[in-house]
């Protein structure tokens, strides 16, 4: 298997309106992927397309992990763990961080079966990896939000996945919290767990990511390597605005962002 990830000719519709359109993408071995663009761009639908939530349209194909013919989406899932801001609200405020933890097993929100011994101490053994043991026995509404991303976290890693997709995952935190949030991610670089991160943060983008698209009304406006997509003249155009940004400590930050000028939307049109 060289790709984990193979997306041809794929128009996705939902409630009769087109919100991808002609995608064709391909994620291979070593690569951890950012995925931006502004509010509205497709980025929610595009996740869902690869988790199998979303269909295309006739002709569309989505595969996983180097399998050309279209196997069963469970097996598929198994491989894949999902972390989304969204998860965090599903969750009943008295269930325990362990069985947060634990119910990654079964891909439920909420814990509805006995767990054996060793998905207990799988599950103990992220949360130690990710330095939240102590929130074992808290209940995740008396916890602080950041602290019930990293729980979510682990939920996701459970299972080994060989791909992890991160959907706006610091959505919500203040900046002390992402930072913590994003220096817990950095430890995945020691696993075999492969990234999509979703954002539109470019100082979210981390140092183990290799790879940005950048997506835009629903279509893949460009990709490539980090280093290259990475760059004021592609955010402005991008983002419709005038961008700078820098480089420091392997991440990226955007030093000034204004409103296009007359010159500026020439120049991006030409």
């Amino acid at each position: 298997m060289n790709w984990l990830i193979r997306i041809r000719k794929a128009d996705v519709f939902l409630n009769s309106k087109q919100v991808l359109q002609g995608i064709n993408w391909t994620m291979k071995n070593k690569e951890n992927w950012a995925v931006v663009g502004v509010n509205g761009a497709g980025k929610t639908s595009f996740m869902k397309l690869i988790f199998g939530e979303l269909i295309p349209i006739d002709g569309g194909k989505v595969r996983w992990f180097g399998n050309e013919k279209h196997g069963p989406l469970s097996d598929a899932r198994k491989r894949i763990g999902f972390v989304s801001a969204d998860f965090q609200e599903k969750y009943a405020s008295t269930t325990l961080g362990k069985d947060v933890v634990v119910s990654g097993f079964f891909s439920s929100i909420g814990l509805y079966k006995q767990a054996s011994q060793k998905q207990r101490e799988t599950a103990a053994y992220w949360m130690e990896f990710l330095g939240i043991r102590s929130l074992s026995n808290e209940p995740i509404g008396r916890i602080s939000y950041g602290e019930a991303r990293r729980i979510l976290l682990a939920r996701a890693l459970v299972n080994h996945p060989d791909l992890l997709i991160l959907d706006e995952p610091c959505a919500g935190l203040d900046i002390p919290t992402k930072e913590l949030f994003l220096q817990t991610l950095k430890k995945l670089a020691k696993t075999k767990t492969q990234l999509i991160y979703v954002t539109h943060h470019i100082d979210e983008i981390l140092p183990l990511t290799t790879h940005v698209l950048f997506l835009k009304n629903g279509t893949i406006f460009s990709r490539g390597t980090k280093s290259k997509m990475l760059t004021g003249s592609n955010l402005s155009e991008v983002f419709d605005c005038h961008i700078e940004l820098k480089k420091k400590s392997g991440r990226y930050w955007i030093t000034e962002s204004r409103p296009n000028s007359s010159e500026d939307s020439i120049k991006y049109l030409n």
